[in-house]
């Protein structure tokens, strides 16, 4: 029975860390804004990659929340990419 109890106050604890720690649409477009910038080779280049994307990825995110995670979509003219975010991290589902 004690362990069980353990198990479960366990449990709870992480669900009620994912739900505090679920990542917003605008978190979510804030790092992929940092990713792009990051693959940028010059600081110019760094700076209209940034200025450029904010705006588009603002029209073309969706987002699903599930509480605990949320689901990012990004569509382009040509693909659809998804990403999971969970305790303010992004994971690539593609």
């Amino acid at each position: 029975m004690n362990k069980l109890l353990v198990f479960t106050v366990i449990i709870l604890v992480l669900l009620l860390a994912a739900a505090v720690s679920n990542p917003s649409r605008s978190q979510f477009i804030d790092w992929s804004v940092e990713e792009i910038a990051s693959e940028a080779e010059s600081d110019l280049q760094r700076f209209f990659e940034g200025a450029l994307s904010r705006p588009m990825l603002e029209l073309r995110t969706s987002e699903r929340d599930y509480v605990f995670f949320s689901i990012f979509t990004v569509e382009t003219s040509d693909s659809e990419n998804s990403y999971l975010g969970i305790f303010n991290n992004f994971f690539s589902l593609n």
